[in-house]
């Protein structure tokens, strides 16, 4: 092995590689002793009969360099099927590797400084961090080395991998960024001042799934030198008290729910008093920023002024850029993304991330510049708006997933092509859209403005493809609101219902009112339980005309999902149990 690996990385490759041997031996027990191996080193089980692998890479805090970017296009040639894929966690997964190949594919991700460890499992998965952090004139201060101290603090840890389910870490550097989400994570961390001092908002138990929970508020302003503590004291407490028999309750929100706020902060503390008793201290790191001085974006006519104003903001730094590259559902060929390496060489001095709504940021490019990164961008097919309602945020879906019940990114590439067509109120354009393929929530779709995820219906005797319809949702800063469920509809009638409620906007809103605040009103937020209920059942009945479908009006296209000619009563033979779930 190459002398650049550290030793613990070499001789973890090495019983990596000797335990797929044993494997291969029949020497070990597939599902109880390789499976969790596997899964904790991120090689995951596909739905195509367990012959395929996804394997998922970590990145921490969305941070990818152009070798990198390099490296991840010549190893989704040489083991997938050439597609780089990322996540709403800001990871990158590859599928459709076969298992035997895994051990290669390890290595040369490590020789790049990319991991998959813990990046799966019952473990404390990748730190993540908006891609904004450090670019913003209203931070306060730089959470990178912060969101460094808590990723490498935990990577290999002494509890990291055996956890009674996963653990979720995200860092925010302002509340107003639209791209931090910390209240859908088992810890959630924004950087404030408060009374002109500066520290961290310190959220717990929060988390989606197919039953969401608000996050309990820890600190309005922890000290600095005290986040590696209550972040070490947190994941003891999942350790000690998450369910282990009960794997479908096994999240650390789900200890929040049996003890309640007062209980679980006694747990917290316990835990706490245990850390500090031990010696584990963190410590304030250098974290000054660069004075706010941005420069606005010089406005241009025709096609690139409008990609401009869409994917273009000012950075703090005088002269800078923050471009947004709107990467269709997550999906990058490797020859694209050797591309948007040299791209990120060329125009953003090497500085790129991902996106938790699966896209990429290029954070440090000149002013002079953006002509012609316009120009290759629209080469590569990446200039659509970015972060907005034709920007569609989706899982994988039934295409890999083994408890996908829907094609969800078909869908994604049906309303992305479909809505950008529209004659609607500009203002609707801003809004987003999350995709899931089964109610767990890996698109996010509780916090989509608009949230769909797939399900199983019959009419008549036809099983049908169907998408359950939510709506209002977001996490905003320091509020989240978890979207509202309005209605089940019929996969290939969603695109209409959607134009639909964007066409009503315009018809309906209020003085002031934005597309997201007037669908959060039609479906009844803010009202008691039994006038939400009424708002949201005349919200359905008004909409029941667009996607009410009797068994007698059903075509052959209604018995199969979007973008296949397979009936979906066969696809929903080819469920498995999902691994995330093992």
């Amino acid at each position: 092995m190459p002398t650049t690996l550290s030793p613990v990385v070499q001789a973890e490759l090495a019983k990596y590689r000797n335990t797929l041997d044993l494997l291969e031996q029949k020497k070990i027990d597939p599902d109880k002793e390789f499976r969790p191996y596997r899964l904790v080193h991120g090689v995951y089980g596909q739905r195509q009969g367990g012959t395929n692998q996804m394997v998922r890479i970590k990145l921490k805090y969305g941070v990818v360099t152009p070798e990198q970017m390099r490296a991840l296009a010549d190893l989704a040639e040489r083991y997938t099927n050439g597609i780089s894929h990322i996540t709403t966690r800001q990871a990158i997964q590859y599928h459709f590797v076969p298992l035997e190949d895994t051990p290669a594919l390890l290595q040369g991700l490590e020789e790049v400084g990319l991991t998959t460890r813990e990046a799966c499992g019952n473990a404390v998965r990748a730190v993540c961090g908006s891609p904004n952090a450090g670019t913003r004139a209203d931070e306060p201060f730089a959470i990178d080395p912060y969101s460094e101290a808590v990723f490498q603090h935990f990577l290999r840890g002494p509890r990291s991998a055996s956890l009674p389910r996963k653990f979720k870490i995200s860092f925010a550097a302002s509340d107003l960024d639209p791209l931090g989400q910390v209240n859908i994570q088992d810890i959630g961390i924004t950087a404030v001042v408060v009374d002109g001092k500066e520290g961290f908002r310190v959220v717990a138990a929060g988390g989606l799934g197919s039953s969401p929970q608000a996050p309990l508020k820890l600190y309005d302003c922890l000290a600095k030198e005290d986040l590696i503590p209550v972040c070490e004291a947190l994941v003891r407490v999942h350790h000690s008290y998450g369910d282990r028999q009960n794997r479908a309750k096994a999240r650390l929100k789900f200890v929040l729910r049996q003890h309640g706020d007062a209980g679980f902060r006694k747990l917290f503390e316990e835990k706490l008093a245990e850390v500090r008793a031990e010696g584990i201290t963190g410590k304030a790191l250098p974290d000054r920023l660069p004075a706010a001085n941005p420069t606005p974006i010089p406005a241009v006519a025709g096609d690139e002024g409008a990609w401009r104003k869409a994917n273009v903001r000012a950075h703090r730094e005088a002269g800078l850029a923050v471009v947004s590259i709107n990467v269709p559902r997550g999906d990058v060929p490797a020859a694209s993304m050797r591309t948007l390496a040299d791209l990120s060489e060329w125009f953003s001095e090497g500085d790129a991330r991902t996106t938790n709504d699966q896209n990429l940021v290029f954070r440090r490019v000149r002013h002079e510049h953006l002509p012609r990164l316009y120009s290759e961008l629209v080469k590569l097919g990446y200039h659509r708006p970015a972060h907005g309602l034709v920007d569609v945020t989706s899982c994988p879906g039934a295409s890999t997933c083994m408890l996908g019940l829907t094609l969800s990114k078909n869908l994604a590439k049906e309303l992305e092509d479909g809505l950008a067509k529209i004659n609607a109120d500009p203002s609707v354009f801003a809004a987003h859209i999350n995709i899931s393929g089964c109610p767990n929530s890996c698109g996010q779709h509780h916090i989509g403005n608009i949230g769909l995820h797939g399900a199983s219906s019959k009419i008549g005797d036809k099983i049908i493809p169907h998408y359950m319809l939510l709506l209002g949702g977001g996490d905003e800063g320091a509020t989240i609101h978890h979207a509202a469920l309005i209605a089940r509809i019929p996969a290939r009638k969603v695109s209409t219902v959607i134009t639909t409620l964007a066409l009503w906007y315009g018809q309906e809103k209020q003085a002031g009112e934005t597309f997201v605040v007037y669908l959060r009103r039609i479906a009844g937020f803010g009202l008691d339980r039994a006038g939400s209920s009424a708002a949201r059942n005349r919200l359905k009945e008004r909409l029941a005309p667009l996607f009410a479908v009797a068994e007698g009006q059903l075509t052959e296209a209604d018995l199969t999902d979007i973008g296949t000619d397979k009936l979906f009563s066969v696809a929903m033979g080819e469920l498995g149990v999902g691994e995330c779930m093992a």
